[in-house]
């Protein structure tokens, strides 16, 4: 489980996704994006090309930094990511699209 302090700094900021793929890295702003209750980070796919196909080629190996400006408190996540393309997490992005 992600701590909370994690956690509130993930949901109130924006985030930084960073892949890579043939030595190539690539790192996007994301704003679609939640903390579900069990600690998985959700992100929508909004022009997130590159991004998916880094994800393709290297297993889903991701990495997400956020951070407050006004605390200066920011952190890292690395984990894997999965592609998905129906079921719960996409319902709620469509409906609040």
């Amino acid at each position: 489980m992600i701590n909370e302090n994690v956690v509130k700094v993930l949901k109130t900021n924006m985030w930084d996704l960073a892949t890579c793929a043939n030595g190539e890295p690539n790192v996007v702003p994301v704003g679609f994006k939640d903390v579900t209750d069990d600690g998985k980070l959700i992100v929508g796919d909004v022009f997130l090309e590159t991004t998916l196909n880094n994800i393709k080629a290297n297993n889903g190996k991701v990495a997400v930094s956020a951070y407050d400006m006004k605390t200066s408190e920011g952190y890292q996540v690395k984990g894997t990511a999965e592609y998905v393309t129906e079921g719960p997490v996409v319902d709620i992005f469509k409906k609040n699209g």
